[in-house]
């Protein structure tokens, strides 16, 4: 009688051209080259078989969520920053905008230039009226000296609002 045990798989071979394959394909990839350019540039046979390969070595590529999608272009920018900033030195015309372009998008990626929160509070109700006493004070007291003041005008009048 043999034994029912499940037989574990043996381990898929890799070499290691094959990964440094995988690895120049990804990293086309992160560059923004097209996965038949990918194939033809690092030796597959077609564009699926460099997509399977990447998928297969790094993960699923169909659906990207958004840690890898950050990963993604976190690698992209890290990338393209030194040449950015090699066409600055050279003074390669468009070279300081291109570099902002990256350093902005990288900021922004980090969540560097995200938005402040900023704590506004109002007056209570006493505070107000302490506020409205210390500014009379300052005034002499006079209401009226203080109202034509603030609108601009010496004489106050009274108007009544008509509905027609």
């Amino acid at each position: 009688m043999g034994t029912d045990t499940p037989q574990t798989p043996a381990p898929a071979k890799v070499y290691a051209g094959s990964l440094q394959k995988v690895a120049d394909a990804y990293a086309m990839r992160i560059r923004g080259a097209e996965w038949a350019t990918i194939a033809a540039a690092v030796g597959y046979a077609n564009p699926q078989n460099a997509m399977r390969a990447v998928r297969n070595y790094v993960g699923r590529l169909p659906q990207p969520q958004m840690p890898e999608l950050r990963s993604m272009w976190r690698d992209r920018l890290e990338w393209l920053w030194p040449i950015a900033a090699r066409d600055v030195e050279a003074g390669k015309p468009g070279a300081m905008r291109a570099a902002v372009a990256v350093a902005q998008r990288a900021a922004q990626l980090d969540g560097i230039d995200a938005p402040q929160t900023v704590r506004v509070e109002s007056a209570d109700a006493a505070e107000l009226a302490a506020m409205v006493a210390a500014l009379l004070a300052a005034n002499g007291g006079d209401v009226g000296e203080l109202e034509a003041s603030m609108w601009g005008g010496d004489d106050i009048e009274d108007a009544e609002v008509v509905d027609d």
